[in-house]
């Protein structure tokens, strides 16, 4: 089984940067496909605020997040309990070797996760596992190609391409977004369709410090500091472009 280097880390900063996530804002694509009394298996769930939305949609449905972060999980549980949905649990486990019996869910979701596998095959082939014949995978990874980043000195290119190198030298691709339809197809899945959007965030400083952070944790202090230097700028704008697909198992 592969050992995964989760890039953004688990820090304090990381955590809230994703706790900002909703399934309005980051799982929009998901919403049609859910329905209510479906078992739904949120992969990769981080704190937990978007399998907060999957559940309130599914209710009364069970639904079930996992994250190799312990502290996520712990994090994920205090949201459920203060939202009082008891029909939504949390553990830790690994995409690769899931605590599930085969068939066990309606839908699957994973976000943010595939850009971070060393073996994105395997990890579909675990999913697949445990789906229902006619169930819904989705997915949705960024894809570091689409970048929309201003203004664009050398400094912040050198800094944009040292995080890309970060990122694939812990196993992953940055490019995942483009490929999650291709990777469904060889996975066996079926009704492939992709959709693609784009998120800008509207605080330069919240993306520029959480990149920032990474980057410094790699002992990497000058690709840091340009990002801290660029999210400084009054015209600094950072979009991320996402690519998103579904099939059916």
């Amino acid at each position: 089984m592969p050992t995964e280097t989760y890039t953004p880390g688990y820090s304090v900063n990381a955590a809230s940067f994703m706790a900002r996530r909703t399934i309005d804002s980051h799982a929009d694509f998901l919403k049609p496909h859910l329905r209510p009394g479906m078992r739904v298996l949120d992969v990769g769930c981080g704190p937990g605020t978007i399998t907060q939305g999957i559940a309130a949609a599914v209710a009364p449905g069970e639904v079930t997040g996992i994250d190799q972060g312990e502290s996520q999980i712990e994090l994920a549980r205090a949201g459920a309990r203060a939202a009082s949905l008891a029909h939504l649990t949390f553990a830790t486990g690994s995409v690769y070797a899931l605590p599930f019996a085969a068939p066990t869910f309606d839908v699957i979701f994973a976000h943010a996760v595939f850009e971070h596998l060393r073996d994105p095959a395997a990890a579909l082939a675990e999913l697949r596992r445990v789906l229902k014949p006619g169930g819904r995978i989705a997915l949705r990874s960024p894809d570091w190609g689409g970048f929309l980043v201003a203004p664009l000195s050398a400094a912040t290119d050198s800094a944009l391409l040292a995080y890309r190198a970060l990122q694939t030298t812990n196993g992953g691709n940055v490019l995942a977004g483009r490929l999650l339809p291709a990777w469904l197809r060889a996975a066996g899945f079926g009704e492939v369709t992709a959709t693609a959007t784009y998120e800008i965030y509207p605080s330069p400083p919240l993306i520029g410090e959480y990149l920032a952070l990474q980057l410094d944790r790699a002992a990497q202090p000058e690709a840091a500091a340009a990002f801290r230097a660029w999210h400084t700028h009054p015209d600094a704008l950072f979009a991320q472009a996402w690519g998103e697909a579904t099939g059916v198992r």
